[in-house]
Formats: C-alpha cells, structure tokens, sequence
C-alpha cells in the first residue's frame, strides 16, 4: 500500500503562528504541492484540510478523526514555527515525531529540506504531548518547515519553495514505496512531453542545446518567472486565469508551461500580422 494522508496544521488564516507569512495560509501551500508530486508518482494521497473549525480542540479533534479514517501508510502534518519577536536570524526546520521508530526517518525528511533550501537544520525532535502524533493510530511526523518571524528563514522559503516540497514528496516516497524508482528531471519530463503530445520538429522530440537546456532548467526553478510568464499571458489575453490558479495550488505542470509560453508567442505573431 502506498498511501499517505497529509494535512495542513490549523483551521483557517490567524489561527496558526503569524508574523512576516502567515502559517496557514503557506502550509496549504505546500500540502497542496506535495501532494501533486506525490499524485504524480502514484502515491495515493488523501489531502485533508479543515474549513469548519472554530476552535484549537475542534481542530485537532477533526484532523486526527480525518486521518484515521483514511487507509493510509504515513500520516504527514505541515505546519510553520514560531519563536516569537521578529528576527533577522536563520532558525531553520525541523520535523516531529513521537515512536522511536520514526527517528531516523524525521531525521532524514530535516536534513533533506536543509540539504534543498540552505535552511538551518534543526534535526528530528521527539515530542511526546503533541496531540497529532499521540492521536493518529499510523507512523506520523509532523513538519515544522521554516519560522514565520524569521527575516532569512521566509526568505530562503520563498526563493525555495519549489525544492522544499520536493524533498519533502521524495522523503515520503522514499518511506512509502521505497521500491519506486522514478527518478525523472522536469526538463526529462518535459522532454517525454513533447515526444508524446507535439509533432516533431527534427528527428527527436529532446533538447539539442546543452545551452538551451541549462537556462530552461533554471527557469523551471524560479518561481517568480514562471508565475512572470502566467501573468504575461493573462495580461494579452492568451491564456486563461485558470493557469494562475493552477501555479498557486501546485498543479502547473512543465509541459504546461512549455503550452503556455508556446501560446503566448502565438498570440504575439498573430498580433503582430494585423498591425
């Protein structure tokens, strides 16, 4: 069985820690992109979010119900911590657990968020009156992935985003199907794309430009620009609001951004032609 539950800590926005980001509404964030990664390796992924609690007690009450219902392997919580006054000091990640056996695992999902982000590493932490980790009656960890009053923390959180949630999908599969090997890059993906949905141009469906290749990985990388390219498309009217959506909760896929940009020239050329 490779199935996982993951949730979002808290209940709505302020009900979480809150200072330069808000825990709530950037935990949803991340739920809602690994579960895609997940989805897109097929990890059957049961997301719960709560939008009916009123009350902390109620909260934790419906989180550990939802999960428990659900027939899963591992139960994820995401959640952002919180240290108090504002500081420009780097306070770094670090992941809960309660049964022993989940250490070297906790451990493993801590360095590996550092190891993608450059967060400070704060290590596995043992935490025996958290209601989450005694409720759930599954091997349960639960992600404190940066401090929401740290200057650099947020900082390296927004630049990283995309690469925590990928070392966080990766430590999952690596606990749930550890025999699934896919170990695909975007511009891999992308390429199988294009060889499967677009006629060909030359003789292959891949990238001849080493070149070519290097700047569409970074791209790929920087959330700003990609989410520059969505707008830019919306603003001409070559693509639909809905794209914009889809980059928010983390399903915009890189051959979806491959269509996106192609469409945007399109519109451009097109343009170009009644002037």
């Amino acid at each position: 069985m490779s199935s996982i539950a993951i949730s979002p800590g808290h209940f709505g926005v302020g009900s979480g820690a809150r200072d330069i980001i808000d825990e709530v509404t950037e935990a949803r964030k991340v739920v809602d992109r690994v579960a895609y990664l997940l989805q897109q390796e097929g990890i059957t992924v049961h997301k719960i979010v709560d939008d009916r609690s009123k009350k902390q007690s109620d909260n934790l009450n419906y989180l550990i119900r939802e999960h428990n219902s659900k027939n899963r392997k591992l139960d994820v919580s995401i959640h952002f911590n919180s240290s108090g006054k504002r500081t420009d000091q780097p306070l770094g990640t670090e992941v809960l657990y309660l049964n022993d056996s989940l250490q070297a695992f906790a451990a493993r999902m801590s360095q590996a968020i550092a190891k993608a982000s450059g967060l400070k590493n704060r290590g596995a932490k043992k935490r025996s009156e958290l209601a989450f980790l005694k409720g759930t009656n599954q091997p349960a960890v639960l992600i404190e992935v940066c401090f929401v009053n740290s200057v650099q923390d947020v900082k390296i959180y927004q630049s990283k985003f995309n690469e925590i949630c990928e070392a966080i999908a990766k430590e999952c599969i690596a606990y749930v199907a550890p025999n699934l090997t896919n170990k695909e890059s975007d511009l891999e993906n992308v390429e199988g794309e294009i060889q499967k949905t677009l006629p060909s141009v030359g003789t292959k469906g891949e990238f001849t430009s080493p070149e070519l290749k290097k700047r569409l990985d970074a791209i790929l990388k920087d959330q700003k620009m990609i989410e520059a390219i969505v707008r830019k498309g919306i603003d001409e009217q070559a693509i639909h609001g809905v794209w914009l959506e889809k980059l928010r909760d983390g399903t915009l896929s890189s051959a979806d951004l491959l269509g996106i940009s192609t469409l945007i020239i399109e519109h451009q050329i097109k343009n170009a032609g009644k002037k």
